[in-house]
């Protein structure tokens, strides 16, 4: 697996048995990018990227292609209550199919590509954009590669 993280104060990157995890103190939105290339696993269910705040185990987004329903399911993880879901059913995902997932952040929503095609966006539900500091990625997905840099200057 590769990891480059360029441009950023970076205070602790985890990896783990194909699980990652990144953490910047100085927050991560508005203007940084994320990409992410990998594969599902052979008996992909599902996986998760979540973008979570510094405090109050909050997520401000949570990524989640689900194989079983095929659809992507997002949504948010405020005051301990999940918000209403959002679903995608452009489901471009296949089992041990290689793809690319760049997720970036401006003033106003999460925009996200797979293999360089916008799929959705996603309205900010957390009002202090900076309190997002934290990226991980977890269950059936084997990373290749991952890449955190200032997209924009915001």
């Amino acid at each position: 697996m590769t990891i480059r993280v360029r441009k950023t104060p970076f205070d602790e990157l985890q990896t783990e048995s194909g699980q990652f995890e990144a953490s910047c103190h100085d927050g991560l939105c508005p203007g940084w990018s994320f990409i992410l290339k990998g594969e599902t696993q052979a008996k992909a269910d599902k996986f998760e990227i979540n973008f979570l705040c510094d405090r109050d185990d909050r997520i401000a987004f949570h990524f989640n292609p689900r194989f079983t329903e095929s659809d992507i399911i997002c949504n948010s993880f405020i005051a301990n209550h999940w918000g209403k879901e959002e679903r995608c059913s452009n489901f471009p995902f296949g089992i041990e199919e290689p793809f690319q997932i760049e997720i970036w952040s401006d003033n106003e929503h999460f925009h996200v590509y797979i293999d360089d095609t916008k799929i959705m966006q996603y309205k900010h539900r957390v009002e202090d954009l900076k309190t997002i500091t934290k990226v991980q990625v977890v269950h059936d997905v084997n990373i290749s590669s991952l890449e955190i840099a200032k997209k924009h200057h915001y």
